[in-house]
């Protein structure tokens, strides 16, 4: 999928096939051998048999698979455009395996247009993913789909809050009603697990939510498929019925008498009845006699147990395990049962949580389409009416296609090979076409529903399809690997030779995989194996103190990690040789043509790059980030807290020490540790700034911050990021200069995340803050390109990607399934129902057992396509190393990564030799050039220029007089908005305000004789508020309407709502104000001016309010009396928390307008 243009050999016989635009074609395609770009033809052969671009869908995994797939179209295309006739004929001949002289200038010149042509395209080439498909097909036709015209897509944090607020209201409806089936479900759950295995389970359900409804519709229509039909339990008993029928089943007065018989017995026999005796009166302290480790004892008594006792505990012992297998799978059904209703309540939650946001997922998105397409009553009309926009459909990364997904595009398809829909309707020269290409080798999203055997189904099916309709279908495979060395693929051939891992790879059983053909069939490349790293014995520790759970220097994970650093700086400095990929020759080796890959993010994961720093390697650090772990996001939120709060001691010490400011331990010390009599640290620094230069930058920063928290959130934490100290660096540079460049990512993503809290009602700093304190946000680092460093990721993360040398460290664990005990069981029908097995499998009943171990064949077969994939990334080398694990005397599980790697390398006997240290290799030996020569880069001088701050630009524009100072604050609850006490309603946050607002704007404009009368018709269609709610109401709007004061402005010839546009002498020279004012008067005396504000608690006098809303009445006023400079210009505001009216006094006024300036 990475094959770059450049280097692209053609022509290729098989990829001229599959991009042949008259046939339909499935591709199976092995790693490397140019996937996307046979798309890509496909896509340009199309064009240029005259298909409109606006005729082809072409569907990809991620955006940024979008993103490439169409940038190198248009290089295609734009190429064409310009090239000369002998190129271009030679380009076009490629393309097809046509001869060029066959071509004629008209050809010419179709292929030179096709750039404008595409460019012109209304819309767009329709290059996108399937998520982004669904969404304008939803918003398209969101009538017929059932859902909110004008929708808004919920961003992954926004879905996941809202997830997580539906789980708060589903433990608060269970504890509403302790009694009712959620009730009893939750309870259930919270006291059969432990904290961390229920939040897993409500995650699991959280995550599976669509793929549990589903299954729980189809149950609850058919019992066939319900969780007692599924486990085998018997749907008429549960678990304490089927433990009662056995209790009084057994007589105690016998179980007494048996155990003393017993107790004559051998020491076995008595050890038996001591645990009779002991035992409680219950089926569970019964069993327990009769069980060892969950399992039957093999011999409940011995020979030397009288007969009648041996023969009765024999035939109890055969009850009490037919006992526990009904128990099982009753406790499996039950299990399951809970866990439906759960999802259902959680689901119902979310969905009108969504639902009131007008709000669609992800997996909305992709459901509701599928909805749409085969189930709805306009389906047909739907697709009659898409018939005409859609020609050809194109499916990249197919084996990555969920069932949900393919159920989308066999509903685009199908009409294409079916009566008068297999015409086209465009203009093209090709009837209508489905494409899809993709190796199942590859398919490693199983907990997104994709399955590696869905892909040869899928082609079979169309096969049929497709040539029932009298049209060509092709099944090609790309087996010409474009990217490796010949040893790095034959010994790719080598791991999964032999039927099982065939099997693993494809999903289903086939004779075998075509083997991998290397087209750089002249290269060299190599895999090397290095001896496993064991723990060395732990020396005896120094002190008693010492920490015992601290990692040995001598530990494995760290000498490897140590030792692979080293190796990456040797070949590096030798000039250890790798092949240039554009030109095609060799050179030597840069860090960036090295790739690590792990299987998890877990400590061997953070100790090599932490030892690649060490030793001065530059790496690129994680490929994902967890934001609230990040130290940049850290330091951000630190100096929030400190500006909000500059007492807070902990959060000072913390910037002090941060990128932001120069203060190390010593001055950190001198300052709160040295004098225990000292005051508050805040103080202290004020107080002592002047003795050192960097106390004194810090001081600065704190007061800048300090001043800067009355500002929207995003102007806060840009300000920071953006000022400049008095040594010429931004807070932005400080941060990049210390924790490096994958800082940016941390920096951009928590703007992301203020901007998002801000839209969220964050829109003060403390609110704000709150919201990004219990943000989960993972940012994912795009490392495609080499930057110059060593990229260390996980295999997920490195689909699509390449390097010269593949290095695998995380070798000698065997993948277990993870997560809750949630599982999922595929049915003989190809359909999905789920089971709640036990946390532990000697627990199981047969059902859950067999789901138990299907996930762990799943578990296995994906961890072997993950291993494919590794390997395949590797254009010259891989590198082999191994941590030894604690399980067993050999130092990796069997079925690990390290099996596989080291029982193929045994099996390659001879072609496999040493080469020192113990290590092995099988191939070349890589050739070493003269290394790389580095040219240092002067530091560049900060002219002084950019050390200071560039003066306010006189001409610009404020948005509106609102937001000539300050953003808004987020309102507080009103101390005023609570129920009332004869059964009136809460009046919640916002809402008494807001009525108090439509009181004063509407009754204005009523004669004042009326209004009473009017207001009561007004507040008596709230019909949830008490009498003595509405009269507090209307006596508070009417304390403000017959204020003497401003009675004027709320009487005759008085007008709402006022637009006000102009400058004015009082402004700053050039501004401009665009502004609507609330209420306004002009009377022969003055002018008055009023505005209402809603925050919550209103100030109890003027000089307590917001400065912003002080400044933007001084602007009303500075703009009015320009217009009646004959008169004077009053002001005053309207706080509806009370309400209260306050007129701002000409000084405040004034003071504002000179700040202003």
């Amino acid at each position: 999928m990475s094959v770059d243009q450049a280097v692209r050999i053609l022509p290729d016989p098989a990829q001229i096939a599959a991009a042949d635009p008259r046939q339909s074609v499935f591709v199976t395609a092995n790693a490397g051998s140019g996937k996307t770009s046979t798309l890509v033809d496909r896509v340009a052969r199309m064009l240029l048999e005259e298909v409109q671009p606006g005729e082809i869908l072409c569907v990809t995994y991620t955006k940024a698979a979008a993103a490439e797939m169409q940038a190198r179209l248009f290089d295609r295309l734009g190429a064409w455009a310009v090239m000369d006739d002998r190129t271009l004929s030679a380009s076009l001949a490629d393309l097809d395996g046509r001869d060029a002289a066959t071509l004629s200038g008209e050809d010419l010149s179709k292929a030179r247009r096709l750039f404008a042509k595409a460019l012109d395209t209304p819309g767009g080439l329709k290059i996108q993913t399937l998520h982004a498909f669904c969404e304008k097909l939803l918003r398209r036709f969101p009538i017929e789909a059932g859902v909110t015209p004008g929708f808004t897509v919920l961003e992954d944090q926004a879905a996941l809050a809202l997830s997580h607020d539906a789980r708060e209201n589903l433990a608060r409806r269970a504890l509403s009603n302790a009694d009712g089936a959620i009730g009893r479900a939750y309870a259930h759950f919270a006291v059969e697990l432990d904290f961390k295995s229920f939040e897993g389970l409500l995650a699991r359900i959280e995550q599976d939510r669509v793929r549990l409804l589903d299954y729980a519709a189809r149950a609850e229509a058919d019992p066939a498929l319900a969780p007692h039909a599924l486990a085998g339990a018997d749907p008429d008993s549960d678990v304490a019925s089927i433990q009662d029928e056995f209790m009084r089943f057994l007589d105690r007065s016998e179980w007494l008498a048996m155990a003393e018989m017993m107790a004559s017995g051998g020491n076995d026999d008595g050890k038996c009845a001591n645990r009779m005796y002991a035992a409680d009166w219950t089926f569970p302290g019964v069993a327990g006699v009769f069980l060892t480790e969950g399992k039957l004892r093999s011999r409940i008594a011995t020979k030397s147990a009288p007969a009648e006792a041996r023969d009765w505990m024999t035939t109890l012992q055969a009850k009490v395990g037919a006992t526990l297998g009904e128990l099982r799978k009753a406790r499996v059904a039950e299990d399951t049962v809970h866990v439906l209703r759960l999802a259902r309540a959680h689901g119902a939650l979310y969905d009108a949580a969504k639902e009131k946001k007008g709000a669609l997922d992800f997996g909305d998105l992709v459901a509701r389409t599928v909805d749409l397409l085969t189930q709805r009553s306009s389906a047909a009309w739907v697709l009659y009416k898409l018939d005409g926009g859609i020609e050809h459909v194109l499916i990249d990364e197919a084996q990555d296609t969920a069932p949900e997904q393919w159920d989308i595009v066999r509903a685009l398809t199908e009409g294409f090979f079916s009566g008068i829909g297999s015409r086209r309707f465009g203009a093209g020269r090709v009837e209508r076409t489905v494409f899809a290409v993709g190796d199942e080798k590859q398919s490693i999203y199983s907990f997104q529903g994709a399955r590696p055997e869905r892909l040869r189904q899928e082609s079979q099916r169309y096969d049929t399809l497709v040539k029932g309709a009298g049209a060509e279908f092709a099944g090609v495979e790309l087996a010409t690997s474009f990217r490796s060395t010949p040893e790095v693929l034959k010994f790719v051939d080598a791991v999964f030779e032999g039927p099982e891992r065939t099997r693993s790879l494809v999903g289903e059983s086939v004779a075998a995989i075509p083997p991998h053909v290397a087209k750089r069939a002249d290269d060299q490349g190599c895999i090397d194996l290095w001896p496993l790293y064991a723990d060395e014995k732990a020396p005896e520790r120094d002190a008693w103190d010492d920490p015992v759970d601290q990692e040995p220097v001598q530990s494995a994970r760290k000498r490897m990690a140590a030792d692979l650093a080293r190796e990456i700086r040797r070949q590096v400095m030798a000039g250890v040789a790798v092949q240039d990929r554009s030109k095609r020759i060799l050179r030597p080796c840069g860090y960036g043509d090295f790739l690590v890959l792990v299987r998890r993010r877990d400590a061997t994961f953070e100790e090599i790059i932490r030892a690649m720093k060490a030793v001065g390697v530059p790496v690129a650090g994680a490929d994902r980030l967890k934001l609230s772990s990040h130290i940049a996001f850290d330091d951000l939120i630190a100096l929030a807290r400190v500006a909000l709060y500059p007492d807070d001691e902990l959060s000072l010490a913390e910037v002090l020490r941060s990128p932001f400011c120069d203060v190390d331990e010593a001055g950190l010390f001198d300052l709160a540790g040295a004098d225990p009599k000292r005051g508050r640290l805040w103080r202290t620094l004020r107080d002592r700034a002047g003795e050192r230069p960097q106390w004194a930058r810090a001081r600065d920063l704190i007061d800048f911050a300090i001043a800067s928290a009355g500002r929207d959130p995003f102007a806060f934490f840009a300000g920071l990021l953006n000022r400049v100290d008095e040594t010429g660096v931004s807070g932005r540079a400080r941060l990049l200069a210390r924790l490096g460049r994958e800082a940016e990512e941390a920096i951009d993503e928590t703007l992301n995340q203020v901007l998002a809290a801000e839209q969220r009602g964050g829109r003060d700093l403390e609110t704000c803050l709150a919201m990004l304190e219990v943000a989960d946000v993972e940012v994912k680092r795009e490392l495609e390109a080499a930057r110059g460093e060593v990229r260390v990721m996980t295999v997920h993360g490195a689909k699509g990607l390449e390097a010269p040398v593949v290095i695998l460290p995380d070798t000698t664990s065997r993948a277990k399934a993870q997560g809750p005990t949630l599982m999922p069981v595929e049915l003989e029908d190809g359909t999905e129902a789920w089971l709640m097995c036990p946390g532990s499998e000697k627990e199981d009943c047969e059902a859950s057992l067999a789901a138990r171990t299907a996930r762990q064949g799943r578990v296995h077969d994906e961890t072997l396509r993950l291993l494919y994939v590794a390997l395949t990334r590797a254009r010259d080398r891989v590198v082999v190393l191994g941590r030894a694990c604690g399980n067993g005397k050999q130092g990796y599980d069997d079925g690990s990564w390290w099996a596989v790697l080291t029982e193929t390398f045994e099996r390659l006997g001879g072609q496999v030799r040493d080469i020192g240290d113990g290590r092995r290799r099988y191939g070349f030996d890589p050739e070493v050039l003269a290394a790389a020569g580095s040219t240092a880069v002067a530091g560049a001088e900060v002219p002084a220029w950019a050390r200071t701050a560039p003066p306010v630009d006189p001409s610009a524009r404020y948005v509106s007089p609102s937001q000539v100072q300050a953003g808004k604050r987020l309102a507080a609850p009103s101390p005023l908005a609570v129920a009332s006490s004869d059964g009136g309603a809460a009046l919640g946050r916002f809402r008494r305000g807001d009525l108090i607002h439509l009181l004063l704007e509407r009754l204005p404009e009523i004669a004042a004789a009326d209004r009473r009368a009017a207001a009561a018709r007004l507040l008596a269609r709230e019909r949830d508020l008490s009498d003595t709610q509405r009269a507090e109401m209307i006596e508070a709007a009417f304390g403000v309407l017959e204020d003497a004061r401003f009675a004027e402005v709320f009487g005759a010839g008085s007008r709402a709502e006022i637009a006000l546009t102009g400058a004015a002498p009082g402004l700053a020279s050039g501004v401009v104000i665009n502004g609507r004012i609330d209420r306004l008067v002009v009377t022969p005396e003055r002018v008055l001016v009023v505005d209402y504000k809603t925050n919550r608690p209103a100030p109890d006098r003027i000089e307590a309010a917001d400065p912003a809303y002080v400044a933007q009445m001084a602007t009303y006023v500075a703009v009015l009396a320009r217009l009646y400079p004959d008169r004077p210009v009053e002001a005053a505001l309207v706080w509806t928390d009370g309400p209260k009216l306050m007129p701002v006094p000409q000084e405040m006024i004034d003071a504002a307008l000179a700040a202003m300036r």
